[in-house]
């Protein structure tokens, strides 16, 4: 189907991009490191992440992200904090 995108598949591939401007590594093995999660964090969601300046509380949220515990936040494990995000947005602003 051809012409404009629509504003939920512009959004899509926003968060798809996201993800990758700052991940590392091989095709097919990329991933947020610490410092690159960091940079994501407070670059694409100080306003949602408040505390988004605190090293502690990157870290913390890295590792309850980071199911394998790699040190890397995978595209899926990226998706869980994606879709939390939503989930959250949609609590306070949506439902009262």
């Amino acid at each position: 189907m051809a012409g404009k995108d629509s504003e939920l598949e512009k959004g899509l591939h926003a968060i798809v991009d996201s993800f990758y401007r700052y991940a590392k590594g091989p095709p097919g093995k990329q991933g947020l490191d610490q410092a690159g999660f960091k940079q994501f964090l407070k670059n694409e969601l100080s306003h949602q992440l408040t505390e988004v300046q605190s090293a502690e509380a990157v870290k913390n949220l890295l590792q309850k992200l980071d199911k394998d515990h790699n040190q890397l936040i995978s595209f899926d494990e990226y998706w869980e904090l994606i879709a939390f995000l939503c989930q959250t947005i949609q609590r306070y602003r949506y439902s009262q």
